[in-house]
């Protein structure tokens, strides 16, 4: 494999950063602690009126339909014709409709009555 022609130039870099010494974070001195107090009165002082929060609207509860989930493994050919009818009803529409509501209510619809 050809080497990289950065490759020495690269190594020299790492090699120089490597003995170079790490500089250690500079230590702040504490502030006494009267200006701190003092900071803090003029702080609360010209601090400006706090406005009350804002209440949250309440949040819409998506009822959700009483289902089950099931595996279906249709044939190639019957999962491509929902593909397809889904596809032009999305466009028609303008939302997305999935292949499985297109089946639901393909189901639905032959669905038999059964007495109560």
């Amino acid at each position: 494999m050809k080497p990289n022609r950065d490759a020495a130039a690269l190594a020299a870099l790492l090699t120089t950063a490597a003995e170079a010494p790490l500089p250690l974070p500079v230590k702040k001195t504490p502030a006494p602690v009267v200006a701190a107090v003092a900071a803090v009165e003029e702080a609360v002082e010209a601090a400006p009126v706090v406005q009350a929060p804002r209440e949250k609207k309440a949040a819409k509860v998506k009822i959700m339909a009483d289902t089950v989930g099931i595996t279906l493994r249709p044939e190639r050919d019957l999962l491509h014709d929902y593909i397809i009818e889904a596809a032009e009803r999305t466009k028609a529409e303008g939302r997305v409709i999935s292949a499985q509501e297109i089946m639901l209510e393909v189901l639905k619809r032959g669905r038999p009555k059964v007495k109560k």
